[in-house]
This record gives structure tokens, sequence and C-alpha cells, in this order.
């Protein structure tokens, strides 16, 4: 990626960020609520068996109560574990009590003695974002975990991503390298690319 293009992601995700970030925590609540409802509502997340989801960190879309009715409606929790080199490690957890720990940067991760999963055998994948468009593009955060492991994926696995509206710019700067999302979930849409 050029110096130019680094630059003007960082610009975009930092305006980004503090759209989400002014969000009151009482209307984060509320809105966190209706993104959960409308995921548990597509056909996808209803039929998938095994489901990689994110525990929300700091201000994203809050998803521990999700992970958690996953685990009692007995789908398969998958959570990602940042690794050397840019990896996310697909791990599997039953337990959020006893299977986590903080990892890189303080995020809620599994441990490393949970189970790993193949890539290919995740029926749904829910990713967080800083920055969305109505093309299907997610800007992340920085380190392309995400766009490295969607390669590992099936080509027909829908890649979710939920955001706030406050979220959508007219165009996220994009490289080569970046996987477009099949779907994003907001407060008021579920936008389908």
């Amino acid at each position: 990626m050029n110096e130019e293009k680094k630059n003007l992601k960082a610009e975009v995700r930092k305006l980004c960020l503090t759209h989400r970030a002014a969000l009151g925590e009482g209307e984060r609540r509320s809105k966190s609520l209706i993104i959960q409802q409308k995921l548990q509502d597509l056909p996808d997340f209803q039929k998938a068996h095994t489901v990689m989801l994110f525990l929300n960190f700091r201000d994203e879309v809050e998803t521990t109560d999700l992970a958690e009715a996953m685990i009692a409606y007995k789908k398969k929790l998958i959570l990602p574990r940042c690794a050397p080199k840019g990896i996310l490690l697909p791990l599997k957890v039953s337990n959020l009590a006893l299977d986590l720990e903080p990892g890189a940067w303080g995020i809620r991760e599994p441990k490393l003695t949970n189970e790993e999963v193949n890539p290919l055998e995740i029926d749904l994948v829910v990713v967080p974002g800083a920055g969305f468009d109505m093309q299907g593009n997610r800007l992340g955060y920085g380190g392309g975990y995400y766009d490295r492991f969607f390669m590992r994926l099936t080509p027909l696995t829908p890649r979710v991503a939920l955001g706030f509206e406050c979220q959508i710019i007219g165009q996220v700067p994009v490289d080569k390298h970046d996987a477009k999302m099949t779907k994003l979930i907001t407060e008021k849409m579920v936008y389908d690319f």
C-alpha cells in the first residue's frame, strides 16, 4: 500500500471512529440491541451451525449478549484470537466466563488452549469495522487481520459487518487485498451487497 493511501485510510478511520465515539452509552446499547436482533433474524444466521463472531471492544456494536445467546442455542461459537504475523486464529468458545482472557490491545480473546476450528467449517463470519460504504467496502482498524482471514474461508461464506449508521461514508478507500462484505447491519437497515 502506498503512503498516500495509508494516510487517507488513517484519516477516514479517525473520522468514522469519532462519529461512533460520539454515541452515548445508552444510545449505543439500544442501537446494539436492534442490530443484534436484525442479525438473529437473518436466514444466513438462522441456518448457520458454526458462526464466527467478535466480542465488542470500546464503543463497537455490543455483541456479548449475542455470544451468550449463541451458546445457549447450541450454535458453535467461534471467536478470533490475534496471533503473530497478522493471523487470526478461529477458536471455539463454549463458556465466556472460562474460555476468555485479555489479548492484544486488551480485547477479550479465546485462550490458546481452546480448540482451533478449520475456517472452511465456518458458516457465517460477523465482523466489526471502523467505517463502511454502500459498495460493501469495510474499513478495518489497520492491521489487515480480517482481510487475510477471509482468504481462508470458502468463497460463499457470508461476511456480515455490524456497525452504526453514523459509520457509513460515501466511499471507503480500498486496496486490492481489501475484501468486500456480503451484508452490513446497522440499527436502521440490513444492507445487502
